[in-house]
This record gives structure tokens, sequence and C-alpha cells, in this order.
């Protein structure tokens, strides 16, 4: 992988999200790997095997939610990601519970996903 290149884990209970999400981050040029999973069992083993430098996690998923994977992620994980919470949940309580856990940003599905290839060129050059 070269220094640039960015490995990214996006976690959604929604396929066709993770699918347009996954095409449309493809063709970011930092981006190394994209790899997907719609529920937390399997998005821990890709966190596990892959180590992502960046992990997007929705709020809202069934069974363990993005706020408990985040705060797993936090407290348990010795590998400590970028976390963007990409959501559509609106209410200053989820925001503020989130970046009180550690989301290094917390983003509007509807408004701010175009902030996330912009998040990934930060990092891409802080890397460099």
């Amino acid at each position: 992988m070269k220094s640039q290149s960015l490995n990214v884990l996006l976690v959604d209970d929604v396929n066709i999200i993770l699918e347009k999400m996954k095409m449309f981050l493809s063709i970011v040029p930092s981006v190394n790997k994209v790899d997907t999973a719609d529920n937390a069992e399997a998005a821990y083993t890709l966190l596990d095997s892959n180590q992502p430098e960046l992990v997007v996690l929705d709020v809202n998923m069934p069974g363990t939610s993005g706020i408990d994977m985040l705060r797993k992620i936090r407290t348990e994980n010795e590998h400590q990601p970028i976390v963007v919470m990409l959501t559509n949940q609106k209410e200053k309580l989820f925001k503020d519970t989130c970046l009180s856990l550690g989301a290094d940003y917390y983003l509007d599905k509807s408004t701010d996903f175009l902030c996330i290839p912009e998040i990934i060129r930060e990092m891409a050059a802080k890397r460099a």
C-alpha cells in the first residue's frame, strides 16, 4: 500500500447505500480499498483483519447500532481509525453522543456525504 493510500470500511444496514458509497469512493485517488459490512459482526471482523484508516458508520442499524460500534472501537480496539458517523439523524442528542464517544466527524447523509472525499484527501495529505 502506498503511504498516502487509505483503506476504508463502510458500515450500513442498507445495501444500496453501501454500494453507492463504495462506487463513489472507489474513484477517489487516495482510496486503496473499500470494504463494506451490513452488520456489526461483519464490521468487527473487517476492522480486525484489514485495520482500515477510515470507518464510516451509520448510527441506526438493527442489533448493534453505530453508536455501540463507535463505543467499542474507541474503548476496545487497539487500532484507532478515523470514524465518520454518516446518518439521517438530525437530533442534536445523537450528534453530541457520537462526538463525546470519540467520533471524528458527524455528517448528514442527505447534505454532507460529499465531505467524505475531502476528509480522505486531508488524511492522505497528512500521511504523505
